[in-house]
């Protein structure tokens, strides 16, 4: 296993948000990083994320 696998499996990607800043509501919703996001548009699942507003995803 390496070590990117390790940490993906020991941390989700809410806590990795919020570790960065990102203020997550308890829907799983938060304002997206990667525009100008006034009102949560970004969705936090258990495995990836997807921003409803600019369309970016990741893992």
């Amino acid at each position: 296993m390496t070590i990117y696998e390790t940490i993906k499996v020991a941390i989700s990607v809410k806590q990795a948000a919020e570790h960065y800043g990102l203020k997550v509501n308890r829907n799983g919703m938060a304002c997206c990083p990667f525009h100008n996001d006034r009102h949560p548009s970004m969705r936090l699942n258990e495995d990836y994320f997807f921003c409803f507003g600019c369309g970016v995803r990741g893992m």
